[in-house]
């Protein structure tokens, strides 16, 4: 069994079971998750919300409104990081918007759609679970919170 194949399942697990909980992030961290995620964010948020989170990527004046200082999340949430809320502005399933625009792209729908044109329809393999790469970004944005 592949390593990237039981991250695959952690991750699935986790986000079924333990989204609600620091735990999960504390987990997925130990198996290097936290990369996965920062590339992640590194590829798909920093432009906007800038490579430490703090919303000044180099995208920004362009943008009708300031991105979201991601680094103050657990602040605005009485200490807490809401992971949960963070999985849902990410997956975006019932079309709430983070930012009350729709100039956030909703990556849950993107990356269905970029596995599906990269491996097709039938694809099971590393890395084709959405699940999976938004939980690795959710964890990942749970290490740069402020204290």
């Amino acid at each position: 069994m592949t390593k990237r194949l039981i991250k695959s399942w952690i991750a699935a697990f986790a986000g079924t079971v333990l989204l609600g909980t620091g735990s999960a992030a504390l987990a997925m961290e130990d198996l290097g998750t936290q990369s996965i995620g920062k590339m992640e964010f590194q590829k798909n948020c920093a432009s906007c919300h800038g490579m430490e989170g703090k919303g000044d990527g180099p995208m920004v004046e362009f943008l009708k409104q300031s991105p979201k200082d991601l680094t103050m999340l657990s602040k605005a949430n009485g200490g807490v990081y809401p992971q949960a809320k963070v999985y849902e502005w990410i997956r975006d399933p019932h079309k709430i918007r983070a930012h009350g625009t729709e100039e956030m792209p909703i990556w849950g729908d993107r990356y269905s759609k970029e596995i599906i044109e990269k491996y097709g329809p039938d694809y099971y393999g590393p890395g084709s679970s959405v699940q999976e790469r938004i939980l690795e970004l959710v964890f990942y944005l749970g290490t740069i919170q402020q204290k």
